[in-house]
């Protein structure tokens, strides 16, 4: 199946996390600013859970933010968006910017007891590349990764890739004890890795709790004793959560930011993030595998209003694929999303659809992708389009659609390290 896209409103969108006062045993009136209980056990809600534990063969990339805290990656990031040490303490170029060098940690162990080295690199890369992962079309620059020592990984390219370091800090870096490729299903639902946490027990969907694992490698990035998270996929049940004290933080969609300031004694932190709110097509079933069909419905969404119904003017209506302010220009592109319900009309007159055609869309059950899904079929139905609309929960509708279910899908892409991720993950031949 494949897939083109549209991207409604949310390119910079804001992403805002409520967060209760604590008591900090000092002056700092900043919650958290005192002193780190590192027995703590921090109690989060979120909207969505995880599809899948294998960070190379789930059908998710939202995944990633769970995973990130029970996968190290060989790349991390800092709170600017920069690469620092991860499992690999360095990494270096050669001058053609042909062969990709990584000096590895040495010491190390996956959860399972098996050894983290060279070894085990080459075989979660390999694995990775492999065309049933989600991250094969992330790792097109590599050729081969050849072990040289046991610290000592070579990754051959077949063009520059300065983008690979940023790729690593992403799934594609993840890794996994090799011992564990052998039973996927097992690691689906068990994963096993050099993460700050390991998974304890989980309600899939519903709820997941961690435990900070054992001599993690990193202590300063590891200053709790566990983590709780709880969906929750209605933001007036989140926030009366957070008001009474059942959880300590939670995630809260843009429109949800000025009722989380209204919760006496808690906090609320903003910022803009990559996160775009995106519409995929299958090109291979009905009437959208027309392109004049695809087209009309890019003219017809007015963004703007997308953007100022469903998270109250937070973010961006999208003018490509980038925030305005973003180092990458979007003019270029900038007129393929233009409003112009006028044009669309005539295209669909020209393309034969003088009845009107239809299709049925996939949503998420999260209020804030369910207005986005009814303003965008109020919008259509003025140019003849009727857009059905079937909401499914976090964990289910995603997997359903990669399935074949529904003709097209509303939902959230959350951004990548680099921007050439996203060109690959978009428009990639092999991209899923």
């Amino acid at each position: 199946m494949k897939r083109s896209t549209i991207r409604w409103a949310g390119v910079a969108a804001v992403a805002a996390l409520a967060l209760t006062a604590c008591s900090s045993g000092s002056d700092d009136p900043e919650p958290g600013g005192g002193e780190v209980d590192t027995s703590a056990v921090l109690n989060y809600t979120t909207t969505g859970g995880i599809v899948s534990f294998d960070p190379h063969k789930t059908r998710s990339s939202s995944d990633f933010i769970l995973l990130n805290l029970i996968y190290a990656r060989l790349v991390h990031q800092d709170v600017d968006g920069d690469p620092v040490p991860g499992l690999a303490e360095s990494w270096q170029f050669s001058d053609d910017m042909r062969t990709l060098t990584l000096t590895l940690r040495e010491g190390l162990s996956f959860s399972d007891g098996q050894p983290f080295d060279a070894e085990a690199v080459k075989a979660n890369l390999e694995r990775a590349m492999e065309p049933d992962s989600i991250t094969s079309p992330l790792l097109k620059a590599i050729d081969t990764a050849n072990v040289v020592d046991a610290r000592t990984v070579e990754l051959a390219l077949n063009r520059p890739g300065a983008h690979l370091v940023l790729t690593l800090s992403d799934l594609p870096g993840m890794m996994v004890s090799p011992a564990a490729f052998a039973n996927p299903d097992q690691l689906a639902t068990q994963p096993v890795g050099i993460g700050r946490f390991e998974l304890q027990r989980m309600d899939p969907g519903a709820r997941y709790e961690l435990v900070a694992s054992d001599d993690y490698w990193d202590p300063e990035a590891l200053k709790l004793a566990g983590f709780n998270i709880d969906v929750i996929t209605d933001p007036e049940t989140s926030l009366n959560a957070v008001r009474s004290g059942e959880y300590d933080c939670a995630l809260v969609s843009p429109a949800m930011i000025a009722p989380a300031e209204q919760i006496p004694d808690a906090t609320v932190k903003a910022r803009t993030v990559l996160t775009q709110t995106v519409l995929y097509f299958n090109q291979t079933k009905g009437v959208l595998q027309d392109p004049a069909v695809r087209r009309a419905i890019n003219l017809a969404v007015d963004r703007e209003a997308v953007l100022q119904a469903a998270q109250e003017g937070q973010g961006e209506a999208a003018r490509g694929l980038f925030p305005e302010d973003y180092f990458v220009p979007n003019e270029p592109v900038a007129d393929l999303v233009a409003y112009d319900p006028d044009a669309a009309r005539q295209l669909l007159a020209d393309a034969g659809y003088t009845d009107g055609l239809e299709f049925t869309v996939l949503t998420l059950t999260i209020p804030q992708f369910r207005t986005t899904a009814e303003i965008i079929a109020d919008q259509l139905a003025q140019i003849g389009i009727t857009m059905h609309i079937q909401a499914l929960p976090p964990q289910d509708m995603s997997v359903q659609f990669l399935q074949g279910e529904g003709d097209a899908v509303i939902t959230g892409w959350v951004g990548r390290p680099d921007p050439a991720m996203l060109f690959s993950a978009y428009f990639e031949e092999d991209a899923p």
